[in-house]
This record gives C-alpha cells, sequence and structure tokens, in this order.
C-alpha cells in the first residue's frame, strides 16, 4: 500500500464528517505529519480509526460550551460566529475532528505529543 497523502487526509474527512465542518482551510502537512508520527501512514489506516472514533467525535463536537467558553470565544471570535456554532451544534473544524480522532486513539501519548509541539 502507498503511504498517505494530505488529499487522501482531506478526503477520509470530507467522507465522514459534516460539510458544515469543512471550513477552516488547510494544506493537511501538519496533520499527515501526525498521523506518519503515530504509525497512520495509509489511506485505509485513517478511514479504520476516524469510523471507529467517528460517533464519540461528532458527540463532542456537538456539545454545548459553558457561559465561561461562549464568553471567551465570543470576545476572541465574535458573538455571530459563536451563536452559528451554538445554533447549528458544531464546532470543530476538519483539522479539531481528527485531533479529536487522535487523541481518542492514542490517549496520553497523543496528548503529550500535542502538548510538545504547542510548546507546553
Amino acid at each position: 500500500m502507498n503511504q498517505i497523502t494530505t488529499a487522501e487526509v482531506y478526503q477520509v474527512l470530507k467522507d465522514n464528517f459534516p460539510k458544515q465542518n469543512d471550513f477552516n482551510e488547510s494544506d493537511y502537512k501538519e496533520e499527515l505529519t501526525e498521523l506518519l508520527d503515530f504509525k497512520v501512514n495509509t489511506k485505509l489506516k485513517l478511514e479504520e480509526i476516524v469510523l471507529k472514533h467517528k460517533d464519540e467525535v461528532l458527540l463532542i463536537d456537538s456539545d454545548e460550551l459553558d457561559d465561561f467558553h461562549i464568553k471567551a470565544y465570543s470576545k476572541e471570535l465574535g458573538e455571530s460566529y459563536v451563536n452559528d456554532r451554538i445554533k447549528n451544534k458544531f464546532w470543530f473544524a476538519y483539522q479539531g475532528l481528527l485531533r479529536i480522532v487522535l487523541e481518542l486513539e492514542f490517549g496520553e501519548d497523543y496528548e503529550k505529543y500535542a502538548d510538545s509541539r504547542d510548546g507546553i
């Protein structure tokens, strides 16, 4: 099997998650690096873990925000942006949904990886 490409990463996300979550453009290079670092190196492997966690990821995405986060995000992103997300019960773009999949699949190992990448 051939190594997964950035186009295939996007295609798997597009095939499995709602169109409303496709709102943040990306070249998927960073996401591809993360996948390869965790040995998710084929389209089939990515499809398997996305399908495994899809229902839970969508539940997480549709969770209601608490008042603190509504105020903070409204200040940062604008009230209409936040209200639209609350009304339509989604928050994360495809990149965020993929990272939730990775966190669910790889747990603490992925959390440490993400924290080190973010300088935490």
